[in-house]
């Protein structure tokens, strides 16, 4: 699944609704009406709950209009709180403002940080709070009132879910410039973006939520720029072919594990098992022969062969002739094997 900067979510945004011809009001519709079901999903009494819904006053704002409307329909207490002037909303997001005023949903204006301070008390009442303020356009960091709205957030106890991107994150940007919203779960529009998958930033997005809004696949996969790709569960199972009754696990391939010293044995375990893990049939950890005990007690699947080792422990140079003998069609070389001069020489002589 490819992960998107701003430039190519605008871009596939444009596309869809220029090119393909679905309008732009159904593209916020359908987010809206997402980031419900995986609210549904993830939240068991959000049935009973009451829901701050916070807006900024562009698009990220109107996804969140458009979730304050879903939830009041199905029964749920929803009010949103715009940070910002009701004249100052445009376009879409103005649409789907006057919507609500037409269903008598409650808007509270909150224009400014005495207003926030009003309001701050009345929203710490709630049970979950929507962060819909600002999306994939926001270049950081923040300052003013939209800083202390997210120190305030953040400082309660209250779950938040996030539209598209946490308030306070770049979608260009790994790294977070000041104050961020932290969030309980981020529901991620059309693809992945940059922050929510990358450290720092990514542990301000929560459990991580990619939402269908209606951007085609081809749109994404033809964008130009950078090219960062999220491995999922889906995308693995097609590199680890099932296994086929007359097949044997001299078919899936050999790995030899050159790993360990003396006090560093769990290395080796750990680099075997995940070659097991990836699909390898066979596997072998080439340790030092005074951790060799250690490495085979640790795990059954594996085999083990002793290497010669130095007088601390670590694999001696003599072991080159040895490790190139055995058969392998791939080498893991270096999980704790130390810095011995010997083991920096044999690990010099095999690469």
């Amino acid at each position: 699944m490819r992960i998107l900067n701003a430039q190519q979510m605008r871009e596939a945004d444009r596309r869809t609704i220029e090119e393909i011809g679905i309008p732009s009001l159904v593209l916020m519709e359908n987010a809206g009406r997402q980031v419900v079901a995986a609210m549904e999903a993830s939240f068991d009494e959000l049935h009973a709950s009451r829901v701050a819904v916070l807006c900024g006053r562009g698009s990220n704002g109107g996804d969140g209009f458009v979730v304050a409307r879903t939830l009041n329909l199905r029964g749920i207490e929803a009010t949103v709180f715009l940070l910002g002037d009701v004249a100052d909303v445009r376009g879409d997001a103005r649409t789907n403002l006057e919507i609500l005023g037409r269903l008598g949903i409650t808007v509270v204006e909150v224009p400014d940080a005495q207003a926030w301070e009003l309001h701050f008390s009345e929203i710490s009442a709630y049970d979950l709070i929507v962060d819909a303020l600002f999306g994939t356009g926001f270049r950081g960091p923040l300052s003013g009132l939209m800083e202390t709205v997210v120190a305030d957030v953040n400082g309660t106890a209250i779950p938040v879910v996030a539209i598209d991107l946490p308030t306070g994150l770049s979608a260009d940007l790994a790294d977070v410039e000041g104050e961020a919203i932290q969030a309980s779960m981020t529901v991620t529009l059309a693809a992945p973006k940059v922050p929510l998958v990358l450290p720092p930033a990514e542990t301000h997005a929560g459990d991580l939520v990619i939402a269908d809004i209606g951007i085609p696949s081809q749109v994404i996969d033809e964008l130009e720029g950078q090219w960062l790709e999220l491995l999922t569960r889906e995308a693995m199972r097609v590199l680890v072919q099932p296994r086929t009754p007359d097949s044997h696990k001299g078919d899936y391939g050999r790995v030899l594990v050159v790993a360990g010293s003396l006090g560093r044995t769990g290395a080796s375990h750990l680099a075997a098992s995940g070659a097991l893990r990836s699909g390898a049939g066979l596997v072998t950890v080439a340790t030092p022969r005074s951790s060799l005990p250690i490495v085979a007690a640790l795990g059954v699947e594996y085999m083990t062969e002793p290497l010669p080792e130095t007088a601390s422990g670590g694999i001696d140079a003599a072991a080159l002739d040895a490790v190139l003998a055995m058969r392998a069609d791939v080498i893991a070389l270096g999980p704790g094997v130390g810095t011995d001069a010997a083991t920096v020489q044999f690990v010099r002589g095999l690469v």
